[in-house]
């Protein structure tokens, strides 16, 4: 049997690798912001690779370049990660982010600026994403974590492993392939096709609806003009 002096050191060695352990596997602190720019040729489009971090891109009607800052975020500083923003041969633009390989929660949170008619497809690994003021075509392909989307004159295609999605103001086609997570969908201007693992669905305005496969949950329609509401 331990002494009570062996006890106690026994216990405090426990709480101290559970408060690393703890701080390791948190919220990981900004160690660094980068910020990168690129100009946009005419008929360019944008492809984002990103891995874990948060995504938030908004248009503008008064810039013509791609603006990037990222939060480099790390429990200790390090320059495991990938942030690169370039552009190929046939002028389309890449950025690729990835903040290390994940164990440790590290990741990349990323801000852009992009010029609001720029055509945008995104494969995103886990986190936020977050999208407004766009007059073009946008792709999410996402691995986990929340959607949304609003103010966009462009068709939307969505597929997503697992988060809540929601999408307001889109003059165009919406097309969502979701494993699981609420779907809200108000003001569009065209048809939304959704096909749904499980979660609740809730259309409000819309020019037309088709569901092409639900697993679970509820179905709200509401003012869905080929139906005649």
């Amino acid at each position: 049997m331990p002494t009570p002096n062996g006890f106690h050191q026994a216990l405090l060695a426990l709480l101290v690798v559970s408060v690393a352990t703890a701080c390791q596997y948190g919220e990981p602190p900004i160690q660094d912001t980068r910020e990168l720019s690129i100009e946009v040729p005419e008929g360019a489009a944008l492809s984002i690779d990103a891995g874990a971090g948060f995504l938030i891109i908004e248009g503008s009607d008064t810039t013509r370049q791609v603006s990037v800052s990222a939060d480099v975020r790390q429990h200790t500083a390090n320059d495991d990660y990938r942030l690169e923003l370039s552009i190929d041969e046939a002028g389309q633009i890449q950025l690729v982010a990835h903040g290390g390989d994940g164990w440790n929660n590290d990741r990349l949170d990323l801000r852009l600026q992009v010029p609001r008619s720029l055509t945008i497809e995104i494969e995103d690994g886990s986190g936020s994403i977050q999208i407004r003021n766009l007059a073009a075509a946008l792709s999410i392909d996402d691995g986990s974590g929340s959607i949304d989307v609003s103010q966009v004159s462009g068709d939307v295609r969505i597929v997503d492993g697992s988060g809540s999605i929601r999408i307001d103001q889109v003059d165009g086609q919406v097309d969502i392939d979701d494993g699981s997570g609420s779907i809200d969908v108000s003001q569009v201007s065209g048809k939304v096709t959704v096909s749904d693992g499980s979660g609740s669905i809730n259309v409000d305005g819309a020019g037309d609806f088709e569901l092409l496969d639900d697993g679970s949950g509820s179905v709200n329609l509401n003012k869905i003009r080929s139906a005649g509401d």
